[in-house]
């Protein structure tokens, strides 16, 4: 079903969707992609991906500023070439730039039609506003694809993914990346340390056997059109709204995680956001030794982890389940005794007799379960435990790491290591 036949689409744009200009187009393209634009140089404009021969890309870019910048002109140059380098303006705020014969830059100038973004909306409304046009022009019939995909402005993607089939019932997908770093220097470490958390993470939810455990970064995933509005589109969020997003879209099919060549990303520190990426950089180079920081989950939180969806059919199955008697028979005292306060103070006791009195089988009741329990509720109980059995470990002091020295080649070889299990193409 195409998105301008789709109800669920219908029902989205009509009522929801962030829409403040909607310019009349004669243009069809086969592929859409977003990119918020927050101080962005004209450099970001060499990474435009490529379209496949015969097939042409839509870019919408969003250029916005929040209300905790002063800066007027933080948006100066950008503003200044999409005007210079304009091919129309169907109506105020959205300008048209043809950058190659085969790639069209769609301009919305949030900051000119609403002013700075509210601080608590930031990236997230940014990402809202270009996603929901993207949809809109999909229903008008000016995109062929079914998929919007999402990216920064320090991305790169391999343009063979623009015209990738992917999985029938995937709601999402999330791309293989890397980042571009000089390892020699403070900023290229900080940034490969950070990433092996990241890496980290997604391998502890494998261990566990999480049904999130995928990386949600919007600079390298797309949304399937009917999926996107069946959720409600981006959440209006000045950082992590990548995260909520694909989050709830794993409730409506697979994050698929394709193997190949990764999105290429430029490593910097940045405060354009209050958290991710570009801040925890900051903070690691700030340290001056971000290997001996300590931020990494101990392997066990990831162990009480898999021990409690293990637990999950068992509990079902009784009236009045002992979940701390239960997670005591499994881990140690200090852990289990952890996991079942944070257990308790995200409301797995009532989750438990809801599912059970509102499903019709145990299958079902497992499957609500765990949509209850999902990637929030997991950071949640991974965070709390952490706190809870002071669980902090520096990327130091993981597993098999006491004799290994801790060099730029060692780092680099780890990463490499990691994502080859993935079946990503490191370079």
């Amino acid at each position: 079903m195409r998105a301008n036949q789709d109800p669920v689409i219908g029902k989205y744009l009509s009522r929801y969707a962030l829409l403040p200009a909607l310019p009349r187009l004669d243009q069809h393209w086969h592929h859409v992609m977003v990119v918020p634009c927050f101080k962005e140089s004209l450099e970001f404009l060499a990474r435009i991906p490529t379209p496949p021969p015969e097939q042409t890309l839509l870019l919408i870019g969003v250029l916005n500023r929040p209300e905790t910048d002063s800066d007027i002109d933080a948006n100066h140059a950008l503003r200044n070439y999409v005007k210079e380098q304009a091919s129309s303006s169907p109506i105020g705020g959205i300008t048209l730039c043809q950058l190659t014969p085969a790639t069209t830059l769609l301009m919305i100038d949030l900051e000119h039609l609403e002013g700075a973004t509210p601080s608590t909306e930031g990236v997230g409304r940014a990402r809202r506003v270009g996603c929901d046009l993207a949809l809109w022009l999909m229903q008008q019939g000016h995109i062929e694809s079914e998929w919007i995909y999402s990216t920064d402005a320090d991305a790169q993607w391999p343009s063979h993914y623009l015209s990738q089939a992917w999985p029938t019932g995937a709601a999402a997908i999330s791309l293989p990346f890397q980042h571009v770093v000089d390892a020699d220097t403070p900023l290229g470490r900080a940034t490969l340390i950070y990433e092996l958390w990241l890496h980290h993470y997604i391998l502890g939810l494998e261990l566990a056997a999480s049904e999130y455990a995928f990386h949600t970064l919007g600079s390298c995933c797309g949304f399937h059109a009917h999926c996107y509005g069946a959720v409600r589109g981006v959440p209006l969020r000045a950082g992590a709204e990548d995260f909520y997003l694909l989050n709830k879209l794993a409730k409506m099919g697979q994050i698929y995680r394709p193997p190949g060549p990764p999105v290429l990303i430029q490593a910097r520190a940045s405060d354009r956001v209050p958290f991710g990426t570009g801040p925890a950089v900051t903070r690691l180079m700030a340290s001056g030794e971000p290997e001996s920081t300590p931020f990494f989950y101990h392997p066990e939180c990831f162990t009480a982890l898999q021990v409690v969806l293990a637990s999950f059919p068992t509990w079902l199955a009784r009236v009045n389940p002992n979940i701390s008697e239960d997670l005591s028979l499994k881990l140690h005292k200090p852990l289990a005794l952890a996991a079942t306060a944070q257990l308790s103070k995200l409301g797995l006791p009532q989750a438990l007799k809801h599912s059970q009195r509102n499903s019709r089988d145990a299958q079902q009741s497992a499957r609500q379960l765990r949509t209850w329990f999902d990637g929030f509720k997991t950071l949640k109980f991974l965070n709390g435990l952490r706190e809870l059995s002071d669980n902090h470990q520096s990327y130091q002091q993981l597993p098999g790491m006491d004799s290994e020295p801790i060099t730029t080649r060692a780092l680099i070889a780890k990463r490499q290591a990691i994502t080859a299990r993935w079946g990503w193409q490191l370079n």
